[in-house]
């Protein structure tokens, strides 16, 4: 095998609760995510060094670059890849696009070079790259805990579909925490709860325990909550940041609604998506 395609799923946080912070300064979390059908696209090819063609961040501060050096020094193979990626997942969003993009990397190397090293030692070799990572390679709905190296499967998340609004500027992940670590806290959200109502699909249901700590931080931006304003004005059931910005989504029961949704809610300078759940992360398209 010289090739593999695969493409790598956005991610959004159905609720973000900030539980301690360690000695070393990462904040411990509790979160439940969600992989959702708007994906970047990686091809992955055998080449003597590694390289990226990719129009935003073609450059080694890539984490899909960086997953690709993190594979090589861990399992001593010798070669490189040359990756193409066609990004979609919009930066700075909070939707995890980077870390999506490293865990294709990690799991396309493995199948490329037939390293077999599986799933726990992608995801713990992930976790080196981005806390982000070792959720992204498994997908699907999720309680994650820790700084990111705890993920717990959960029941399925199989109806309800999401409208997806990004403004033109993002929220740096570090700045978010900064200014959370600087304001009052918040109330919190109630993960079971989140959990047991996507479980059994009654999304009327879940708004009041849906929270995002973080969204705190991003009281100086005022725009979070008109986009906010403006999902729950054109039907969402419940409305919420993701991650640390500044993509904002709204819940719906289908995806027609939330196709809806998006075309009406964007303003010209946003980029807008609907999607649906997903149930995983990385999904391999192509072998060649």
């Amino acid at each position: 095998m010289q090739q593999i395609t695969l493409r790598a799923a956005a991610k959004l946080n159905m609720t973000l609760d900030i539980t301690g912070v360690r000695p070393d300064g990462y904040h411990l979390l509790q979160m439940v995510m969600q992989t959702v059908s708007l994906y970047d696209t990686l091809t992955l090819r055998r080449e003597e060094r590694i390289s990226l063609l990719c129009d935003h961040l073609p450059n080694p501060d890539n984490l899909a670059w960086r997953a690709a050096e993190a594979f090589f020094a861990h399992t001593g193979v010798k070669g490189g890849v040359r990756i193409t990626l066609d990004k979609q997942i919009p930066v700075q969003s909070g939707m995890a696009g980077g870390s999506a993009d490293a865990a294709a990397v990690l799991k396309g190397l493995d199948i490329l070079y037939e390293t077999h090293l599986g799933l726990p030692a992608l995801r713990e070799l992930g976790l080196s790259l981005g806390a982000d990572v070792p959720y992204c390679l498994m997908g699907g709905t999720a309680l994650v805990e820790g700084i990111g190296e705890q993920v717990i499967p959960v029941p399925q998340m199989r109806t309800g579909a999401f409208a997806i609004l990004k403004p033109e500027w993002g929220v740096s992940t570090a700045a978010a925490f900064a200014a959370y670590d600087n304001g009052i806290p918040a109330d919190r959200p109630n993960p079971y709860r989140v959990i047991d109502c996507l479980m059994k699909g009654k999304l009327k249901s879940v708004s009041p325990y849906m929270r995002n700590l973080l969204e705190q931080s991003a009281d100086r931006y005022p725009e979070i909550s008109e986009l906010r304003r403006r999902l729950l004005k054109n039907g969402a059931l419940a409305a919420q940041m993701t991650g640390s910005g500044s993509a904002v989504f709204g819940l719906f029961p289908d995806l027609a609604a939330a196709k809806a949704c998006a075309a009406a809610a964007a303003r010209p300078d946003e980029r807008s998506f609907a999607a649906e759940p997903v149930p995983q992360g990385v999904e391999v398209l192509l072998m060649e």
